[in-house]
Protein backbone atom coordinates (compact mmCIF):
# COMPACT_ATOMS: atom_id res chain seq x y z
CA UNK A 1 0.00 0.00 0.00
CA UNK A 2 3.04 2.29 -0.29
CA UNK A 3 1.74 4.15 -3.35
CA UNK A 4 -1.58 4.90 -1.65
CA UNK A 5 0.16 6.06 1.53
CA UNK A 6 2.36 8.42 -0.50
CA UNK A 7 -0.64 9.82 -2.36
CA UNK A 8 -2.62 10.24 0.86
CA UNK A 9 0.39 11.90 2.47
CA UNK A 10 0.10 14.79 0.00
CA UNK A 11 -3.04 15.96 1.80
CA UNK A 12 -0.95 16.74 4.88
CA UNK A 13 0.07 19.94 3.10
CA UNK A 14 -3.49 21.27 3.44
CA UNK A 15 -3.84 23.20 6.67
CA UNK A 16 -6.47 25.39 8.26
CA UNK A 17 -5.58 29.08 8.06
CA UNK A 18 -5.61 31.24 11.19
CA UNK A 19 -7.64 34.50 11.22
CA UNK A 20 -6.68 37.30 8.81
CA UNK A 21 -5.58 39.63 11.62
CA UNK A 22 -2.76 37.23 12.52
CA UNK A 23 -1.35 37.48 9.00
CA UNK A 24 -1.66 41.27 9.04
CA UNK A 25 0.21 41.44 12.35
CA UNK A 26 2.81 39.00 11.04
CA UNK A 27 3.39 41.15 7.95
CA UNK A 28 3.79 44.26 10.13
CA UNK A 29 6.22 42.44 12.43
CA UNK A 30 8.13 41.07 9.44
CA UNK A 31 8.52 44.63 8.12
CA UNK A 32 9.76 45.89 11.49
CA UNK A 33 12.29 43.06 11.84
CA UNK A 34 13.51 43.50 8.26
CA UNK A 35 14.03 47.24 8.76
CA UNK A 36 15.90 46.76 12.03
CA UNK A 37 18.02 44.01 10.50
CA UNK A 38 18.96 46.11 7.46
CA UNK A 39 20.06 49.02 9.67
CA UNK A 40 22.07 47.26 12.35
CA UNK A 41 25.19 49.28 13.17
CA UNK A 42 23.90 52.45 11.52
CA UNK A 43 22.02 54.00 14.43
CA UNK A 44 21.84 53.89 18.20
CA UNK A 45 19.12 51.76 19.74
CA UNK A 46 16.31 54.31 19.70
CA UNK A 47 16.98 55.48 16.14
CA UNK A 48 17.46 51.88 15.01
CA UNK A 49 14.01 50.94 16.26
CA UNK A 50 12.31 54.06 14.89
CA UNK A 51 14.07 54.57 11.56
CA UNK A 52 14.66 50.89 10.92
CA UNK A 53 11.03 49.99 11.62
CA UNK A 54 9.80 52.77 9.36
CA UNK A 55 12.01 51.64 6.46
CA UNK A 56 10.95 48.01 6.80
CA UNK A 57 7.26 48.90 6.99
CA UNK A 58 7.68 51.25 4.00
CA UNK A 59 9.30 48.73 1.63
CA UNK A 60 7.55 45.59 2.84
CA UNK A 61 4.40 46.04 4.93
CA UNK A 62 2.67 48.96 3.18
CA UNK A 63 2.95 47.53 -0.36
CA UNK A 64 1.79 44.15 0.94
CA UNK A 65 -1.36 45.55 2.57
CA UNK A 66 -2.13 47.81 -0.40
CA UNK A 67 -1.72 44.87 -2.76
CA UNK A 68 -3.97 42.67 -0.64
CA UNK A 69 -6.64 45.36 -0.51
CA UNK A 70 -6.52 45.99 -4.26
CA UNK A 71 -6.69 42.28 -5.07
CA UNK A 72 -9.61 41.77 -2.71
CA UNK A 73 -11.52 44.58 -4.43
CA UNK A 74 -10.91 42.96 -7.81
CA UNK A 75 -11.72 39.42 -6.68
CA UNK A 76 -14.47 39.63 -4.07
CA UNK A 77 -15.27 35.90 -4.15
CA UNK A 78 -11.90 34.91 -2.65
CA UNK A 79 -11.83 35.26 1.17
CA UNK A 80 -9.43 37.94 2.36
CA UNK A 81 -7.82 35.37 4.66
CA UNK A 82 -6.50 33.43 1.66
CA UNK A 83 -5.28 36.59 -0.07
CA UNK A 84 -3.42 37.85 2.98
CA UNK A 85 -2.01 34.36 3.65
CA UNK A 86 -0.60 34.28 0.11
CA UNK A 87 0.72 37.79 0.63
CA UNK A 88 2.48 36.66 3.81
CA UNK A 89 4.24 33.88 1.93
CA UNK A 90 5.40 36.41 -0.65
CA UNK A 91 6.56 38.83 2.05
CA UNK A 92 8.77 36.16 3.57
CA UNK A 93 10.46 35.74 0.20
CA UNK A 94 10.75 39.50 -0.25
CA UNK A 95 12.29 39.83 3.24
CA UNK A 96 14.83 37.11 2.47
CA UNK A 97 15.53 38.73 -0.92
CA UNK A 98 16.09 42.21 0.51
CA UNK A 99 18.29 40.89 3.32
CA UNK A 100 20.36 38.71 1.00
CA UNK A 101 20.61 41.44 -1.61
CA UNK A 102 21.91 43.99 0.87
CA UNK A 103 24.44 41.49 2.21
CA UNK A 104 25.67 40.68 -1.30
CA UNK A 105 25.82 44.39 -2.23
CA UNK A 106 28.69 44.88 0.19
CA UNK A 107 30.74 42.56 -2.04
CA UNK A 108 29.29 43.15 -5.51
CA UNK A 109 26.44 45.62 -6.21
CA UNK A 110 25.72 44.00 -9.60
CA UNK A 111 25.12 40.58 -8.05
CA UNK A 112 22.89 42.22 -5.45
CA UNK A 113 20.64 43.53 -8.21
CA UNK A 114 20.35 40.03 -9.65
CA UNK A 115 19.25 38.81 -6.21
CA UNK A 116 16.48 41.45 -6.21
CA UNK A 117 15.36 40.53 -9.74
CA UNK A 118 15.29 36.80 -9.00
CA UNK A 119 13.54 37.17 -5.62
CA UNK A 120 10.82 39.42 -7.05
CA UNK A 121 10.33 37.02 -9.98
CA UNK A 122 10.00 34.12 -7.55
CA UNK A 123 7.24 35.94 -5.64
CA UNK A 124 5.55 36.69 -8.96
CA UNK A 125 5.43 32.95 -9.74
CA UNK A 126 4.27 32.06 -6.21
CA UNK A 127 1.38 34.47 -6.64
CA UNK A 128 0.54 33.24 -10.13
CA UNK A 129 0.63 29.58 -9.09
CA UNK A 130 -1.51 29.99 -5.97
CA UNK A 131 -4.03 32.22 -7.78
CA UNK A 132 -4.20 29.71 -10.64
CA UNK A 133 -4.45 26.51 -8.62
CA UNK A 134 -6.00 27.51 -5.29
CA UNK A 135 -8.03 30.62 -6.11
CA UNK A 136 -9.06 28.79 -9.32
CA UNK A 137 -8.39 31.76 -11.57
CA UNK A 138 -6.96 31.53 -15.04
CA UNK A 139 -5.80 34.68 -16.89
CA UNK A 140 -6.58 36.84 -13.83
CA UNK A 141 -3.91 35.03 -11.82
CA UNK A 142 -1.31 36.71 -14.05
CA UNK A 143 -2.92 40.11 -13.40
CA UNK A 144 -2.83 39.72 -9.62
CA UNK A 145 0.80 38.61 -9.70
CA UNK A 146 1.52 41.73 -11.74
CA UNK A 147 -0.38 43.99 -9.32
CA UNK A 148 1.47 42.87 -6.21
CA UNK A 149 4.83 43.25 -7.97
CA UNK A 150 3.95 46.78 -9.11
CA UNK A 151 3.09 47.92 -5.56
CA UNK A 152 6.34 46.49 -4.20
CA UNK A 153 8.41 48.09 -6.96
CA UNK A 154 6.84 51.51 -6.37
CA UNK A 155 7.93 51.48 -2.72
CA UNK A 156 11.25 49.73 -3.30
CA UNK A 157 12.33 52.18 -6.01
CA UNK A 158 11.11 55.12 -3.88
CA UNK A 159 13.41 54.06 -1.04
CA UNK A 160 17.15 54.43 -0.78
CA UNK A 161 17.71 50.74 -0.24
CA UNK A 162 19.31 50.01 -3.63
CA UNK A 163 20.29 52.24 -6.53
CA UNK A 164 18.75 50.86 -9.72
CA UNK A 165 19.77 53.92 -11.75
CA UNK A 166 18.02 57.10 -12.71
CA UNK A 167 15.47 55.47 -15.00
CA UNK A 168 12.76 53.81 -12.89
CA UNK A 169 10.91 52.65 -16.00
CA UNK A 170 13.98 50.71 -17.10
CA UNK A 171 14.33 49.11 -13.65
CA UNK A 172 10.64 48.16 -13.59
CA UNK A 173 11.00 46.65 -17.07
CA UNK A 174 13.88 44.49 -15.89
CA UNK A 175 11.85 43.22 -12.94
CA UNK A 176 8.99 42.26 -15.24
CA UNK A 177 11.34 40.65 -17.75
CA UNK A 178 12.77 38.52 -14.95
CA UNK A 179 9.23 37.60 -13.90
CA UNK A 180 8.32 36.75 -17.48
CA UNK A 181 11.29 34.39 -17.68
CA UNK A 182 10.11 32.57 -14.56
CA UNK A 183 6.56 32.59 -15.93
CA UNK A 184 7.75 30.80 -19.08
CA UNK A 185 9.67 28.36 -16.87
CA UNK A 186 6.58 27.56 -14.77
CA UNK A 187 4.54 27.19 -17.97
CA UNK A 188 7.03 24.58 -19.20
CA UNK A 189 6.80 22.89 -15.79
CA UNK A 190 3.00 22.73 -16.06
CA UNK A 191 3.28 21.18 -19.52
CA UNK A 192 5.53 18.47 -18.11
CA UNK A 193 3.33 17.59 -15.11
CA UNK A 194 0.11 17.86 -17.12
CA UNK A 195 1.13 15.18 -19.59
CA UNK A 196 0.53 12.02 -17.45
CA UNK A 197 -2.92 13.12 -16.23
CA UNK A 198 -4.05 14.36 -19.65
CA UNK A 199 -2.90 11.15 -21.33
CA UNK A 200 -4.64 8.86 -18.81
CA UNK A 201 -7.81 10.82 -18.02
CA UNK A 202 -8.19 13.67 -20.50
CA UNK A 203 -7.69 16.35 -17.82
CA UNK A 204 -4.59 18.40 -17.12
CA UNK A 205 -2.99 18.09 -13.70
CA UNK A 206 -3.35 21.83 -13.12
CA UNK A 207 -7.10 21.71 -13.86
CA UNK A 208 -7.45 18.67 -11.59
CA UNK A 209 -5.56 20.41 -8.77
CA UNK A 210 -7.68 23.55 -9.22
CA UNK A 211 -10.93 21.54 -9.09
CA UNK A 212 -9.63 19.60 -6.09
CA UNK A 213 -8.73 22.83 -4.26
CA UNK A 214 -12.09 24.40 -5.14
CA UNK A 215 -13.92 21.48 -3.55
CA UNK A 216 -11.58 21.20 -0.58
CA UNK A 217 -11.84 24.90 0.27
CA UNK A 218 -15.24 25.98 -1.10
CA UNK A 219 -17.20 22.69 -1.44
CA UNK A 220 -17.41 23.25 -5.21
CA UNK A 221 -18.56 20.12 -7.05
CA UNK A 222 -17.07 20.72 -10.48
CA UNK A 223 -14.62 17.87 -9.98
CA UNK A 224 -17.57 15.45 -10.00
CA UNK A 225 -17.78 16.01 -13.76
CA UNK A 226 -14.30 14.49 -14.04
CA UNK A 227 -15.35 11.54 -11.85
CA UNK A 228 -18.39 11.01 -14.08
CA UNK A 229 -16.23 10.92 -17.20
CA UNK A 230 -13.75 8.36 -15.86
CA UNK A 231 -16.19 6.33 -13.74
CA UNK A 232 -17.66 2.94 -14.55
CA UNK A 233 -20.97 1.20 -13.88
CA UNK A 234 -21.03 -1.64 -11.36
CA UNK A 235 -23.73 -3.83 -9.85
CA UNK A 236 -23.77 -4.11 -6.06
CA UNK A 237 -26.34 -4.96 -3.36
CA UNK A 238 -28.01 -2.97 -0.65
CA UNK A 239 -29.29 -4.93 2.35
CA UNK A 240 -32.02 -3.87 4.77
CA UNK A 241 -32.84 -5.09 8.27
CA UNK A 242 -36.16 -3.46 9.17
CA UNK A 243 -37.86 -3.32 12.58
CA UNK A 244 -41.50 -2.44 13.19
CA UNK A 245 -42.77 -1.50 16.64
CA UNK A 246 -46.15 -0.17 17.73
CA UNK A 247 -44.91 3.40 17.66
CA UNK A 248 -42.34 3.47 14.85
CA UNK A 249 -40.06 1.80 12.31
CA UNK A 250 -36.29 1.66 12.05
CA UNK A 251 -34.11 0.43 9.18
CA UNK A 252 -30.54 -0.83 9.40
CA UNK A 253 -29.22 -0.22 5.88
CA UNK A 254 -25.99 -1.61 4.41
CA UNK A 255 -25.35 -0.22 0.89
CA UNK A 256 -22.32 -1.70 -0.85
CA UNK A 257 -20.73 1.62 -1.72
CA UNK A 258 -17.91 3.53 -0.07
CA UNK A 259 -18.78 6.80 1.64
CA UNK A 260 -16.10 8.89 -0.09
CA UNK A 261 -13.96 10.34 -1.53
CA UNK A 262 -14.15 13.50 0.65
CA UNK A 263 -16.14 16.60 1.57
CA UNK A 264 -19.45 16.70 -0.28
CA UNK A 265 -18.29 14.72 -3.31
CA UNK A 266 -19.58 11.36 -4.49
CA UNK A 267 -20.90 9.28 -1.62
CA UNK A 268 -19.23 11.25 1.17
CA UNK A 269 -22.54 12.51 2.59
CA UNK A 270 -24.55 9.35 1.87
CA UNK A 271 -24.82 8.33 5.53
CA UNK A 272 -26.91 11.42 6.25
CA UNK A 273 -28.58 11.74 2.83
CA UNK A 274 -29.84 8.14 2.95
CA UNK A 275 -31.14 8.66 6.48
CA UNK A 276 -32.94 11.85 5.43
CA UNK A 277 -34.54 10.14 2.43
CA UNK A 278 -35.66 7.17 4.53
CA UNK A 279 -37.27 9.56 7.00
CA UNK A 280 -39.11 11.37 4.18
CA UNK A 281 -40.21 8.24 2.30
CA UNK A 282 -41.14 5.94 5.15
CA UNK A 283 -41.26 8.13 8.24
CA UNK A 284 -38.69 5.75 9.73
CA UNK A 285 -35.41 6.13 11.55
CA UNK A 286 -32.30 4.51 10.13
CA UNK A 287 -28.73 3.40 10.74
CA UNK A 288 -26.48 3.34 7.68
CA UNK A 289 -23.53 0.96 8.04
CA UNK A 290 -20.20 0.46 6.24
CA UNK A 291 -20.32 -2.54 3.89
CA UNK A 292 -17.27 -4.28 2.44
CA UNK A 293 -16.23 -1.53 0.03
CA UNK A 294 -13.04 0.38 -0.70
CA UNK A 295 -12.47 3.65 -2.57
CA UNK A 296 -13.06 1.69 -5.79
CA UNK A 297 -16.76 1.93 -4.94
CA UNK A 298 -16.94 5.67 -4.30
CA UNK A 299 -20.04 6.91 -6.18
CA UNK A 300 -18.99 9.18 -9.04
CA UNK A 301 -21.40 11.91 -7.95
CA UNK A 302 -23.78 12.67 -5.10
CA UNK A 303 -26.73 12.34 -7.52
CA UNK A 304 -26.09 8.59 -7.60
CA UNK A 305 -27.93 8.40 -4.28
CA UNK A 306 -31.19 8.08 -6.25
CA UNK A 307 -30.05 4.63 -7.37
CA UNK A 308 -29.37 3.57 -3.79
CA UNK A 309 -32.78 4.81 -2.67
CA UNK A 310 -34.56 3.12 -5.58
CA UNK A 311 -32.96 -0.16 -4.51
CA UNK A 312 -34.07 0.39 -0.91
CA UNK A 313 -37.57 1.09 -2.26
CA UNK A 314 -37.51 -2.25 -4.08
CA UNK A 315 -36.57 -3.97 -0.82
CA UNK A 316 -39.29 -2.24 1.15
CA UNK A 317 -41.98 -2.99 -1.43
CA UNK A 318 -41.46 -6.64 -0.57
CA UNK A 319 -41.49 -5.90 3.15
CA UNK A 320 -43.66 -8.15 5.28
CA UNK A 321 -43.04 -7.75 8.98
CA UNK A 322 -43.12 -10.93 11.06
CA UNK A 323 -42.64 -11.92 14.67
CA UNK A 324 -38.99 -12.85 15.18
CA UNK A 325 -36.40 -14.00 17.64
CA UNK A 326 -32.82 -12.84 17.96
CA UNK A 327 -29.56 -14.48 18.98
CA UNK A 328 -26.07 -13.08 19.48
CA UNK A 329 -22.97 -15.06 18.40
CA UNK A 330 -19.24 -14.44 18.65
CA UNK A 331 -16.30 -16.06 16.87
CA UNK A 332 -12.55 -15.45 16.64
CA UNK A 333 -9.54 -16.47 14.63
CA UNK A 334 -6.23 -15.00 15.77
CA UNK A 335 -6.64 -11.18 15.80
CA UNK A 336 -9.87 -11.22 13.78
CA UNK A 337 -13.29 -11.56 15.38
CA UNK A 338 -16.90 -11.60 14.25
CA UNK A 339 -19.94 -10.45 16.24
CA UNK A 340 -23.23 -11.59 14.74
CA UNK A 341 -26.84 -10.66 15.35
CA UNK A 342 -28.93 -13.55 14.00
CA UNK A 343 -32.67 -13.05 13.43
CA UNK A 344 -35.22 -15.82 12.90
CA UNK A 345 -38.61 -14.89 11.43
CA UNK A 346 -39.16 -18.20 9.65
CA UNK A 347 -35.89 -17.73 7.83
CA UNK A 348 -32.55 -16.88 9.39
CA UNK A 349 -30.84 -13.58 8.62
CA UNK A 350 -27.43 -12.67 9.98
CA UNK A 351 -25.98 -9.21 10.56
CA UNK A 352 -22.28 -10.23 10.46
CA UNK A 353 -19.89 -7.60 11.77
CA UNK A 354 -16.11 -7.85 11.62
CA UNK A 355 -13.18 -6.18 13.39
CA UNK A 356 -9.52 -6.57 14.34
CA UNK A 357 -9.51 -3.90 17.07
CA UNK A 358 -7.22 -2.75 18.54
CA UNK A 359 -5.31 -3.61 15.34
CA UNK A 360 -6.13 -1.51 12.30
CA UNK A 361 -9.64 -2.28 11.03
CA UNK A 362 -9.87 -0.73 7.59
CA UNK A 363 -11.89 -1.24 4.42
CA UNK A 364 -12.72 -4.75 3.25
CA UNK A 365 -12.58 -5.38 -0.49
CA UNK A 366 -16.00 -5.95 -2.08
CA UNK A 367 -14.88 -9.29 -3.54
CA UNK A 368 -13.73 -10.53 -0.14
CA UNK A 369 -17.02 -9.38 1.38
CA UNK A 370 -19.01 -11.26 -1.29
CA UNK A 371 -17.02 -14.41 -0.58
CA UNK A 372 -17.57 -14.12 3.18
CA UNK A 373 -21.29 -13.54 2.65
CA UNK A 374 -21.59 -16.57 0.36
CA UNK A 375 -19.77 -18.78 2.86
CA UNK A 376 -21.94 -17.54 5.75
CA UNK A 377 -25.08 -18.24 3.71
CA UNK A 378 -24.22 -21.94 3.85
CA UNK A 379 -25.44 -21.65 7.45
CA UNK A 380 -28.19 -18.99 7.19
CA UNK A 381 -30.61 -17.77 4.53
CA UNK A 382 -29.24 -14.22 4.34
CA UNK A 383 -25.86 -13.02 5.60
CA UNK A 384 -24.82 -9.38 5.36
CA UNK A 385 -21.18 -8.50 6.08
CA UNK A 386 -20.61 -5.23 7.97
CA UNK A 387 -17.23 -3.60 8.56
CA UNK A 388 -17.09 -2.24 12.11
CA UNK A 389 -14.26 0.07 10.94
CA UNK A 390 -13.44 0.80 14.55
CA UNK A 391 -9.66 0.87 14.95
CA UNK A 392 -7.79 3.65 13.11
CA UNK A 393 -4.07 3.41 13.77
CA UNK A 394 -2.87 5.66 10.94
CA UNK A 395 -2.07 2.75 8.63
CA UNK A 396 -3.63 3.21 5.17
CA UNK A 397 -4.64 -0.23 3.93
CA UNK A 398 -7.49 -2.49 2.83
CA UNK A 399 -8.11 -6.22 3.16
CA UNK A 400 -8.13 -8.07 -0.15
CA UNK A 401 -9.23 -11.54 -1.37
CA UNK A 402 -6.61 -14.15 -0.62
CA UNK A 403 -5.09 -12.17 2.26
CA UNK A 404 -4.34 -13.77 5.60
CA UNK A 405 -6.69 -11.28 7.26
CA UNK A 406 -9.44 -12.30 4.84
CA UNK A 407 -8.95 -15.96 5.73
CA UNK A 408 -9.00 -15.15 9.44
CA UNK A 409 -12.27 -13.25 8.99
CA UNK A 410 -13.71 -16.29 7.23
CA UNK A 411 -12.73 -18.59 10.07
CA UNK A 412 -14.02 -16.14 12.69
CA UNK A 413 -17.43 -16.11 10.97
CA UNK A 414 -17.44 -19.90 10.69
CA UNK A 415 -16.55 -20.17 14.37
CA UNK A 416 -19.41 -17.84 15.36
CA UNK A 417 -22.05 -19.52 13.20
CA UNK A 418 -21.07 -22.96 14.48
CA UNK A 419 -22.24 -21.94 17.96
CA UNK A 420 -25.80 -22.43 19.21
CA UNK A 421 -26.79 -19.51 21.40
CA UNK A 422 -30.33 -19.19 22.71
CA UNK A 423 -32.88 -17.16 20.74
CA UNK A 424 -35.02 -14.65 22.63
CA UNK A 425 -38.11 -12.76 21.41
CA UNK A 426 -37.10 -9.63 19.47
CA UNK A 427 -37.14 -6.46 21.57
CA UNK A 428 -35.15 -3.41 20.62
CA UNK A 429 -34.66 0.21 21.65
CA UNK A 430 -33.39 3.02 19.45
CA UNK A 431 -31.93 6.47 19.96
CA UNK A 432 -29.90 9.05 18.14
CA UNK A 433 -27.99 12.18 19.05
CA UNK A 434 -26.25 14.87 17.04
CA UNK A 435 -22.81 15.96 18.17
CA UNK A 436 -20.93 19.21 17.61
CA UNK A 437 -17.49 17.80 16.90
CA UNK A 438 -15.03 18.06 14.00
CA UNK A 439 -14.78 14.26 14.05
CA UNK A 440 -18.49 13.44 13.77
CA UNK A 441 -20.58 13.81 10.62
CA UNK A 442 -24.15 15.04 10.29
CA UNK A 443 -25.63 11.60 11.03
CA UNK A 444 -24.31 11.85 14.60
CA UNK A 445 -24.58 8.92 17.01
CA UNK A 446 -27.18 6.17 16.57
CA UNK A 447 -27.77 3.28 18.93
CA UNK A 448 -29.84 0.12 18.85
CA UNK A 449 -30.05 -2.02 22.01
CA UNK A 450 -31.26 -5.59 21.46
CA UNK A 451 -32.43 -7.95 24.17
CA UNK A 452 -30.16 -11.01 23.92
CA UNK A 453 -28.48 -13.69 26.00
CA UNK A 454 -26.37 -13.69 28.05
CA UNK A 455 -26.70 -9.85 28.04
CA UNK A 456 -28.36 -7.24 25.79
CA UNK A 457 -26.27 -6.05 22.82
CA UNK A 458 -25.79 -2.33 22.08
CA UNK A 459 -25.00 -1.55 18.44
CA UNK A 460 -23.33 1.88 18.63
CA UNK A 461 -22.91 3.59 15.25
CA UNK A 462 -20.95 6.84 15.01
CA UNK A 463 -20.89 8.85 11.79
CA UNK A 464 -17.14 9.20 11.65
CA UNK A 465 -14.05 8.29 9.69
CA UNK A 466 -12.92 5.60 12.13
CA UNK A 467 -11.99 5.75 15.80
CA UNK A 468 -8.69 5.38 17.64
CA UNK A 469 -8.34 2.09 19.55
CA UNK A 470 -7.94 3.95 22.82
CA UNK A 471 -11.08 6.01 22.36
CA UNK A 472 -13.01 2.92 21.25
CA UNK A 473 -12.18 1.28 24.58
CA UNK A 474 -13.27 4.38 26.46
CA UNK A 475 -16.55 4.62 24.54
CA UNK A 476 -17.37 0.99 25.34
CA UNK A 477 -16.60 1.55 29.01
CA UNK A 478 -18.74 4.69 29.10
CA UNK A 479 -21.60 2.86 27.36
CA UNK A 480 -21.50 0.09 29.97
CA UNK A 481 -21.40 2.69 32.73
CA UNK A 482 -24.50 4.39 31.29
CA UNK A 483 -26.31 1.03 31.16
CA UNK A 484 -25.30 0.21 34.73
CA UNK A 485 -27.24 3.24 35.90
CA UNK A 486 -30.33 1.44 34.58
CA UNK A 487 -29.24 -1.73 36.41
CA UNK A 488 -28.46 -3.34 33.06
CA UNK A 489 -25.33 -5.08 31.81
CA UNK A 490 -24.77 -4.71 28.06
CA UNK A 491 -22.36 -5.88 25.36
CA UNK A 492 -21.39 -2.67 23.46
CA UNK A 493 -20.12 -2.91 19.86
CA UNK A 494 -18.64 0.23 18.33
CA UNK A 495 -19.16 0.87 14.61
CA UNK A 496 -18.23 3.88 12.49
CA UNK A 497 -19.67 4.65 9.07
CA UNK A 498 -16.26 5.65 7.65
CA UNK A 499 -17.90 8.78 6.28
CA UNK A 500 -15.49 10.98 4.35
CA UNK A 501 -17.76 13.96 4.74
CA UNK A 502 -15.56 15.23 7.56
CA UNK A 503 -12.35 14.84 5.54
CA UNK A 504 -11.59 18.43 4.64
CA UNK A 505 -8.60 20.69 5.20
CA UNK A 506 -7.31 18.55 8.06
CA UNK A 507 -6.40 15.68 5.72
CA UNK A 508 -7.89 12.27 5.08
CA UNK A 509 -7.44 10.60 8.45
CA UNK A 510 -9.81 12.10 11.01
CA UNK A 511 -10.76 9.34 13.43
CA UNK A 512 -12.76 9.87 16.58
CA UNK A 513 -10.47 10.68 19.45
CA UNK A 514 -10.80 11.94 23.01
CA UNK A 515 -13.73 14.36 23.00
CA UNK A 516 -15.91 15.07 26.02
CA UNK A 517 -18.87 16.10 23.84
CA UNK A 518 -18.91 12.69 22.13
CA UNK A 519 -18.76 10.84 25.44
CA UNK A 520 -21.56 12.94 26.89
CA UNK A 521 -23.91 12.39 23.93
CA UNK A 522 -23.08 8.69 23.67
CA UNK A 523 -23.96 8.07 27.32
CA UNK A 524 -27.21 9.97 26.91
CA UNK A 525 -28.02 7.99 23.75
CA UNK A 526 -27.37 4.66 25.48
CA UNK A 527 -29.68 5.65 28.29
CA UNK A 528 -32.38 6.75 25.82
CA UNK A 529 -32.12 3.48 23.87
CA UNK A 530 -32.45 1.36 27.00
CA UNK A 531 -35.54 3.26 28.10
CA UNK A 532 -36.93 2.87 24.57
CA UNK A 533 -36.74 -0.96 24.43
CA UNK A 534 -39.98 -2.56 23.26
CA UNK A 535 -41.20 -5.57 21.24
CA UNK A 536 -40.60 -5.48 17.50
CA UNK A 537 -41.38 -7.34 14.31
CA UNK A 538 -38.72 -7.97 11.68
CA UNK A 539 -38.03 -8.02 7.95
CA UNK A 540 -34.81 -8.45 5.99
CA UNK A 541 -34.07 -8.14 2.29
CA UNK A 542 -31.41 -7.54 -0.32
CA UNK A 543 -31.59 -5.78 -3.68
CA UNK A 544 -28.90 -5.57 -6.36
CA UNK A 545 -28.64 -2.32 -8.31
CA UNK A 546 -26.40 -0.53 -10.82
CA UNK A 547 -24.46 2.56 -9.83
CA UNK A 548 -21.63 4.58 -11.36
CA UNK A 549 -18.48 4.56 -9.25
CA UNK A 550 -14.88 5.62 -9.60
CA UNK A 551 -13.89 1.99 -10.26
CA UNK A 552 -10.97 -0.26 -9.36
CA UNK A 553 -8.93 0.43 -12.48
CA UNK A 554 -9.37 4.19 -12.21
CA UNK A 555 -8.53 4.21 -8.49
CA UNK A 556 -5.23 2.44 -9.09
CA UNK A 557 -4.49 4.57 -12.13
CA UNK A 558 -5.19 7.84 -10.29
CA UNK A 559 -2.88 6.88 -7.42
CA UNK A 560 -0.16 5.77 -9.84
CA UNK A 561 -0.56 8.92 -11.93
CA UNK A 562 -0.38 11.21 -8.90
CA UNK A 563 2.78 9.49 -7.71
CA UNK A 564 4.37 9.66 -11.17
CA UNK A 565 3.56 13.40 -11.35
CA UNK A 566 5.15 13.97 -7.93
CA UNK A 567 8.22 11.97 -8.95
CA UNK A 568 8.61 13.94 -12.19
CA UNK A 569 7.99 17.25 -10.40
CA UNK A 570 10.74 16.55 -7.87
CA UNK A 571 13.25 16.31 -10.71
CA UNK A 572 11.83 18.90 -13.10
CA UNK A 573 11.16 21.70 -10.58
CA UNK A 574 14.76 22.34 -9.42
CA UNK A 575 16.10 22.00 -12.98
CA UNK A 576 13.55 24.48 -14.34
CA UNK A 577 14.11 26.95 -11.48
CA UNK A 578 17.88 26.78 -11.94
CA UNK A 579 17.44 27.23 -15.68
CA UNK A 580 15.19 30.22 -15.06
CA UNK A 581 17.78 31.85 -12.79
CA UNK A 582 20.51 31.36 -15.39
CA UNK A 583 18.24 32.80 -18.09
CA UNK A 584 17.40 35.84 -15.95
CA UNK A 585 21.06 36.57 -15.30
CA UNK A 586 21.92 36.16 -18.98
CA UNK A 587 19.05 38.31 -20.26
CA UNK A 588 19.35 41.11 -17.71
CA UNK A 589 23.14 41.24 -18.21
CA UNK A 590 22.59 41.84 -21.91
CA UNK A 591 20.26 44.78 -21.36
Amino acid sequence: MGNIERAVGLTDYFVSLPPSRYFVLAIILLGVLLGIGLNLGKYDTTELILKGSFQGIFILTIPALLSAGAIKILIMKVPFKRIIATMFIGEIVYAITYSTGMFVSSFNPLYAKFVFFIGAALVFIIWYTIARLVFVLKWRSFIFATIQLMFHLIFLLSSSLVDFGTEPIGAIAKFYIASLVFFIAIYVFFIIINAPMRRNFGYSSTDAIAMFAAQWLDQDKEIESAFENVGENVKVPVSVFAFKRKKDEMLMVIPSVHFGPFGNLGGSEFTQLIADDISKRYGAGSMVFHAPATHDLNPSSSSEITKVMDAIDSCMKRCEYKNAKVSFLEGRRNECFSEIMKFNDGKESAFVSLSRAPLVTEDINFGLGAFLSAEAEKSVDLAVIVDQHNAETGEVTSFEPGSLVGHNYFEAITDALSKKNAFVPLSVGFSQRSVVSPFVGKAGIKIAVFEAKPVPVAIILLDSNGVTPEFREKLMAEAMDAAAKHKMEIKPIIFTTDTHQINSVRGVLNPLREDAAIVKELKAAVSDAIIDISDAKFYSGKQWFEIKVLGAKQSIEIVSTVNSIVAVAKIAAPIIILGGIVAIVAIISGL
